[in-house]
């Protein structure tokens, strides 16, 4: 091999490496639009006086299917891992669960709104994913969250839920438009 093939094969390895370790913002853009879509749905419903569009909630049920699929295709198509990989999934499926027993907890003792508690929680996962990776939309989306949170001690319940939509926007949905951006660009090789 002669040094610029030997340089350019170097470099071909380092950009598809960059491919492989890209976040697709799949999840990101997934749980951001769900999320928001159930806010704006809800809030319309109680300033309409629509029953039952509470329940438009449960497409987060059907969110955490997609979820187990675009994970298990994701996992499928990384060729290595990081140690900070593990310690983000052990993070967000903590939060998963969290919300999970929060939701149950609400509704077998008939807690009439938990939003400031969600918004919180939320940002606990998206603050500590934008420090790890050094990744500042999503660093900035949880202290969005966090000041949703205090301005939602401080307003009537149905325009909270306002807040939650806006905060699934600056903590996931925005974040992954630029890493979904960041993913398309490094696979095209535009790095």
């Amino acid at each position: 091999m002669t040094e610029s093939e030997s340089l350019a094969l170097i470099t071909a390895m380092i950009n598809k490496a960059k491919c492989e370790y890209q976040d697709t913002g799949m999840s990101t853009l997934l749980w951001g639009g769900i999320i928001t879509i159930c806010s704006l749905v809800h809030f319309v419903g109680l300033m309409l006086k629509i029953k039952g569009t509470s329940n438009v909630w449960l497409l987060t049920y059907v969110a955490v299917v997609a979820q187990v699929f675009i994970s298990i295709r994701e996992r499928r198509r990384k060729k290595f891992t990081r140690h900070e990989d593990s310690a983000m999934g052990g993070i967000w499926i903590s939060f998963g669960i969290a919300m999970f027993m929060i939701s149950y907890y609400a509704s077998i003792f008939n807690v009439p709104s938990v939003t400031t508690i969600f918004l919180i929680v939320y940002g606990i996962p998206t603050f500590a994913t934008g420090y790890t990776r050094r990744f500042k939309p999503m660093l900035i989306g949880g202290l969005a969250c966090w000041v949703f949170a205090i301005a939602s001690m401080y307003t009537p319940p149905p325009y909270v839920l306002l807040y939650t939509g806006a905060s699934a926007q600056l903590a996931w949905f925005i974040p992954g438009l630029i890493l979904r951006r960041r993913y398309l660009n490094a696979k095209n090789g535009n790095v």
